[in-house]
């Protein structure tokens, strides 16, 4: 209701600003990738993958047990029940 009235004042003062233009587009360079890439394959050639996959395993286990049981919690708080 006021947040509706807020952005769309500010999306016309905006577009006043602008004068109806078109929005700005943005050409990436796709050759950043093959570099990213690049980079992404010598750090897994160097570092021992089978001696770091039970460790990730473990990190990515409890984040995902933290996950679960912050969402039964809200969950919990949300019921009415007591």
């Amino acid at each position: 209701m006021i947040s509706d009235f807020i952005l769309g004042l500010i999306y016309k003062i905006f577009m006043f600003a602008v004068k109806g233009k078109d929005p700005l587009r943005f050409n990436v360079d796709s050759s950043v990738y093959e570099y990213v890439k690049d980079f992404v394959a010598f750090i897994f050639y160097i570092l021992p993958i089978h001696g770091l996959k039970p460790i990730f395993t473990i990190i990515v286990a409890i984040i995902a047990f933290r996950v679960v049981i912050s969402v039964i919690k809200t969950i919990w708080n949300l019921l009415p029940i007591l």
